[in-house]
């Protein structure tokens, strides 16, 4: 799948754990929130599956700060902002190993 086509969400672990780990099972956990990654097309059969949820699209420092509150998203975001937001939840030394 090309990246451009890609979105990402970022979920609550107890949300994941609930409902989305059978789908997304090897979601990385980054500030509380699980990561998932899915086609750009699939987004809109997402939201009337989980129709119930209140989907955010909100910009990166938004999103971070509403995370930083525990709010529960899903938060809707593009590759550079997942990026973004995972740098800011990721320890300076995990980066450092990472390398």
């Amino acid at each position: 799948m090309p990246i451009a086509n890609q979105k990402y969400a970022l979920v609550t672990v107890g949300g994941w754990e609930r409902s989305l780990s059978e789908r997304w099972p090897d979601a990385p956990t980054f500030g509380g929130y699980k990561l998932l990654v899915f086609a750009g097309s699939d987004l809109a059969p997402i939201e009337a599956e989980y129709s119930e949820a209140d989907f955010k699209y909100l910009s990166t420092s938004e999103t971070i700060e509403q995370m930083e509150q525990g709010i529960i998203g899903p938060f809707i975001c593009n590759i550079n902002q997942a990026r973004e937001i995972v740098a800011h939840f990721t320890p300076v030394e995990d980066e450092q190993n990472a390398v």
